[in-house]
């Protein structure tokens, strides 16, 4: 029987050492864990030479060395230690080539699996591999990125920066005891956490939304502005109601009120006006620049809501022009 105990300190072995990985590794070494990274062979060295991060929260941002971690770069490589919990930090198109997540499932016990690549069929995949009562779901709650963003200054060298937005603390749900052990550790080491009944019921919608509203933002290169104007954000919004009729059909609830507001066109022109002068980082940058490396990512979902919109016999006409109007792309994977 699982149960939480701080007798030892905390074993945490994250899955991915990039924008997410990385503030989960240095909040969870910051709570007392001792945290090992996940990694694919041809980051391990530069992950070994230590990560400097910037935590925009903090007055002036500054700098923090996170240098005290081990470098992992193969699922049996976490054999010799006895993980509490396994952070699967990585985006949604690293799950499926090859077959490193069940080696990892069997290589670290009962270990907790943090579950947070946010596609609508993603779970199905991880649980394939995990079982039901390892696994806690999670939702990002914050923003990351490699800085410095293209015209900032403000940093004198590279690192991660992030931001944690005022009362969104990032939710967690699953059994009591494995999820109570997450977001304690969490909130120990300063990452704002909050257990929640059952994040699967309400996550696919605000993804949903964002694919929808990302791909149009593509179409209209990047530009706020120009997507503000018009453009394809009638298309945008026919696209996400489409994708949310999709997930809750595929998870057997009804789309929430305030998700079906959320995706108009006028809170959607109310809130490319009003962010920038509220997020303190270059908004419009920091989308292009982390959406565009993650591209592989939102076409997957954009294609995976496709797929389940026809087998259910659902309207995608929306969703299928503005996903063929985009460009290839593949996702920089770390």
């Amino acid at each position: 029987m699982f149960a939480l105990s701080y007798a030892d300190p905390m074993h945490a072995l994250v899955v991915g050492a990039g924008a997410v990985g990385q503030v989960f590794g240095y909040h969870l070494a910051r709570s007392g864990a001792e945290v090992a990274f996940l990694v694919k062979p041809a980051h391990a060295a530069q992950c070994r030479r230590g990560l400097t991060l910037f935590c925009l929260n903090e007055r002036g941002a500054p700098r923090r060395r996170f240098e005290d971690f081990a470098v992992l770069t193969s699922p049996d490589d976490a054999r010799g230690t006895a993980f509490d919990q396994v952070y699967l930090a990585v985006p949604s198109t690293a799950l499926r080539p090859g077959d490193w997540i069940a080696p990892l499932a069997r290589a670290t016990g009962d270990a907790t699996v943090v579950f947070l690549p946010p596609n609508l069929d993603d779970r199905v995949l991880v649980s394939q591999a995990v079982s039901a009562e390892r696994l806690v779901d999670g939702m990002i709650g914050f923003l990351s990125y490699w800085a410095p963003l293209p015209g900032e200054s403000r940093f004198a060298e590279p690192g991660m920066a992030y931001w944690f937005p005022p009362l969104s603390p990032s939710p967690f749900s699953g059994a009591t005891a494995r999820v109570e052990a997450v977001v304690d550790a969490l909130g120990r080491g300063g990452l704002p956490a909050v257990r929640r009944p059952d994040i699967t019921r309400s996550l696919p919608f605000p993804n949903a939304i964002l694919y929808a509203y990302l791909a149009a933002l593509e179409l209209a290169n990047w530009s706020f502005a120009t997507l503000r104007r018009g453009g394809r954000l009638g298309l945008a919004s026919r696209a996400a109601s489409e994708a949310m009729a999709i997930a809750a059909h595929t998870i057997g609830v009804s789309v929430p009120l305030r998700m079906r507001a959320a995706a108009w066109p006028l809170t959607i022109r109310a809130a490319l006006r009003f962010a920038p002068w509220v997020v303190p980082l270059p908004l419009e940058p920091y989308v292009r620049v982390h959406f565009t490396k993650v591209g592989g990512q939102v076409r997957l979902g954009l294609h995976t809501y496709l797929d389940l919109g026809a087998k259910a016999g659902l309207d995608t006409a929306a969703l299928a022009e503005l996903t063929l109007a985009l460009p290839a792309a593949t996702s920089a994977l770390r």
